[in-house]
């Protein structure tokens, strides 16, 4: 029973891991922004220095591949969320596998 504390820690850790994954959506990937000019003659970005209009991408490995997907303005938020709803499930993981290790050296 020497374990009795550590598995009522993992217990909770699993449970939240579990309605992470269950219940919301989640992504592993990362948001890369970029400026670029758009190379039209009258526009702002080519008179200002440094100017740029900025576009977001969804960095992701499809297979072994990177992908960068393209998000709307108005999506950025929603998908931010779900990539760092991932790196939560990523750190409960951790947690978990600790804890496994933990009890290996001990037995």
């Amino acid at each position: 029973m020497r374990y009795r504390n550590s598995e009522t820690v993992e217990r909770a850790i699993r449970s939240q891991l579990a309605k992470l994954v269950h219940r919301k959506d989640f992504i592993y990937g990362s948001i890369v922004t970029s400026k670029r000019r758009c190379g039209k003659a009258n526009c702002w970005c080519k008179k200002k220095k440094g100017a740029g209009h900025v576009s977001s991408y969804l960095s992701v490995k499809i297979g072994k591949e990177r992908k960068m997907i393209f998000i709307p303005q108005g999506m950025i938020e929603k998908v931010r969320e779900k990539t760092m709803r991932y790196q939560e499930i990523n750190q409960h993981l951790v947690k978990i596998s600790e804890s496994c290790v933990k009890r290996i050296r001990e037995e």
